[in-house]
């Protein structure tokens, strides 16, 4: 395995100009870059797909026969094969305890954390010694992979989530798990000359904005957060009826906007995840 692992060349090592110091002080330039001196650093360039696909047919094995297999096959003793082993904890995370009910695993660097929130796709159970899949760190991976789909998505369509926009001056938006009828204004003057009882009387008006609950003058910039213009504010707020909610096909309640509905799911090769391995007497060494 080690042959197949490792048979890629190193990466890096670019022909510098300068093979040596020069002898005197004098001769040494007066600026140069930091690749000047460190840009000829190799570095690894191993293929780990094989370790990885192996792991993977391992499953549902006790973990004590998969790794002393690997030590009979891979030779700690050798500097290259030696390397093999310490990319073991990339795939596979070894330390796993139940803490309160829950799998954790511990971290690289101390500590322990949800299994849930590892990225190790394969961990050791704890209780059977058999090495498993990470279902739940898969299942949220792909759920945030959908969710920045759908964040772009809806960025590219212009949608805003839990907003019905039906013109330039007139919106539905959910507030609170309630759908309402929002009528968008331009913000009026501070106040404003209109005749009274007296010839030159003077009635100062003030705009309120029926969502945000303050005067349209003290919130700009939430305005403009919202409604994505801060020369409007909303005039009027009304509840929906239910004749209403049927026609637009909405519902009063806090679950998921239909613009948060997940994405079209894409085609995957079958056999990249499959179901949950239970350890049983399939194995001659269970």
């Amino acid at each position: 395995m080690y042959k197949v692992i490792v048979e890629r060349p190193r990466g890096g090592g670019m022909a510098s100009t300068r093979t040596r110091p020069a002898r005197d002080l004098e001769d040494e330039p007066l600026h140069e870059g930091m690749k000047y001196r460190h840009g000829s650093r190799k570095w690894l360039n191993e293929n780990l797909k094989p370790l990885q696909r192996y792991l993977e047919r391992q499953l549902g094995r006790r973990w004590d026969f998969v790794y002393s297999e690997l030590c009979e096959r891979v030779d700690r003793r050798n500097t290259v094969q030696q390397h093999i082993h310490q990319h073991l904890e990339d795939f596979v995370a070894m330390q796993v305890h139940r803490i309160d009910g829950e799998l954790c695993a511990m971290r690289r660097y101390g500590g322990f954390k949800a299994l849930a929130e590892s990225w190790h796709e394969l961990y050791v159970c704890p209780d059977s010694g058999c090495l498993m899949r990470n279902e739940a760190a898969i299942r949220a991976r792909i759920e945030r992979r959908r969710a920045h789909a759908r964040a772009v998505q809806h960025r590219q369509q212009g949608l805003e989530p839990e907003v019905r926009k039906l013109g330039p001056s007139a919106q539905l938006r959910r507030i609170d798990g309630i759908w309402y009828a929002i009528e968008l204004a331009p913000v009026p003057a501070s106040w404003q000359r209109q005749p009274r009882h007296a010839a030159h009387g003077t009635v100062r008006t003030f705009a309120h904005d029926a969502v945000i609950g303050q005067s349209a003058s003290d919130c700009a910039s939430r305005r403009e957060r919202l409604y994505g213009d801060a020369g409007v504010y909303a005039q009027r707020k009304r509840q929906l009826a239910r004749s209403e909610l049927l026609e637009h096909g909405l519902r009063n309640n806090d679950l998921p906007d239909a613009y948060d509905a997940p994405a079209p799911r894409r085609w995957r090769r079958m056999g990249k995840y499959r179901g949950p391995i239970r350890p049983g007497r399939r194995h001659k060494e269970h």
